[in-house]
């Protein structure tokens, strides 16, 4: 599949979650298949200030590519120039947030408050595409029920520049309740000629075949489906070509995070591991590459012995990724209780020492 110049290996595209959609989750999201895998929503105003923190969410160099950068605003002067600022730190695609539901977002005029004036939605689209780089935009069905105007806007998008559109099947004040509605996507399919990708209920391979059915598009973005479930990916990407998926993925690129560990590379390499042993490696590859990519940022912002920074980036990253782990560990028996341990634990090795019993269970 091509987005202007760049070709994707697969239409398997990971949805950008906020809090979620880390360095280290797109490299495990890409190991595990996703053909895209977005970076989490960052505020274009916010990078053209320097802001340090929206600076780290922007963590790509060294990280195989292409690289989608999210951002949000309302201002065509402060998108341009945050897209700029993307391009220079590596960002391949633009991304424009019109989808966002959350009130702080929205009652700034950002977001999906985007979907109610389309003439400053498509200037924002001109602003962002003077950096030079392909600009795309997810946005939802509309804003209410009785205003679900995604076609219309589609065009003025298009009209702008956008060369995809990524649609949630969602008016905003749905926010993530009730079943998505993909004849709102085949509606924006029918109305605009650049590439649609379909977002809203992927849970499984059969949502996602069922989706391209219905609606025409072409790709598919998962977004809860993935979270516990970076396999979704692939299996919907072989589901796609008619192929088997594969009893194992291909995680080497995590491979280099604690070597003495031997879980990473005989996931790899195994096709005997029990669906626990898969599940809880490929959790612990995620969180020791979240671990390294936390330590790096705390370095970057703190001088101090090696071994503090190292503790305080350990800290953060095991707090950061509780709520993957949780993921992770959803539907195994005792998964309440294992949810609430994790809560409790905030050091690497804790977490492996709970995941080896688990397996020794």
């Amino acid at each position: 599949m091509q987005i202007s110049h760049l070709t994707i290996a697969n239409p398997i595209f990971s949805a950008p979650l906020a809090g979620f959609s880390t360095r280290a989750f797109r490299e495990v999201l890409r190991a595990c298949g996703a053909g895209l895998a977005y970076g989490e929503m960052v505020s274009a105003q916010a990078l053209c200030y320097g802001n340090k923190r929206t600076r780290e969410l922007l963590d790509m160099e060294g990280e195989p590519g292409p690289h989608v950068v999210q951002l949000f605003g309302n201002d065509p002067a402060y998108m341009g120039e945050g897209a700029c600022i993307a391009r220079e730190l590596g960002a391949d695609i633009i991304d424009i947030n019109m989808g966002c539901p959350m009130p702080k977002v929205v009652n700034n005029g950002e977001g999906a408050a985007l979907l109610q004036n389309p003439q400053l939605a498509a200037s924002l689209v001109e602003a962002a595409g003077r950096s030079g780089l392909p600009v795309t935009v997810k946005l939802r069905s509309g804003f209410n029920e009785a205003k679900q105007n995604a076609p219309e806007v589609a065009r003025r998008l298009e009209a702008s520049g956008a060369v995809l559109l990524a649609v949630h099947g969602r008016h905003r004040e749905q926010y993530y309740q009730g079943r998505a509605d993909w004849l709102q996507i085949a509606a924006v399919k029918q109305a605009v000629s650049i590439p649609v990708v379909g977002n809203g209920d992927i849970f499984t391979v059969a949502d996602a075949l069922a989706m391209r059915e219905e609606t025409g598009c072409d790709a598919v973005m998962p977004g809860r489906g993935i979270l516990g479930n970076p396999w979704l990916c692939k299996e919907i990407a072989t589901a796609l070509t008619g192929e088997a998926p594969p009893l194992a993925f291909d995680l080497s690129p995590l491979a280099s995070i604690n070597k003495s560990k031997p879980s990473v590379s005989r996931l790899a390499s195994s096709s005997d591991l029990s669906p626990l042993a898969s599940i809880l490696d490929t959790a612990l590859a995620h969180l020791r590459r979240q671990v390294e990519r936390s330590i790096y940022w705390q370095g970057i912002r703190e001088v101090g012995p090696p071994e503090h920074v190292e503790l305080l980036g350990e800290l953060a990253a095991v707090r950061s990724m509780r709520a993957h782990l949780g993921y992770y560990v959803k539907g195994m028996p005792g998964a309440a209780q294992l949810r609430a341990q994790i809560n409790q634990l905030t050091r690497l090795a804790e977490i492996e020492r709970l995941f080896d019993d688990l397996l020794c269970r």
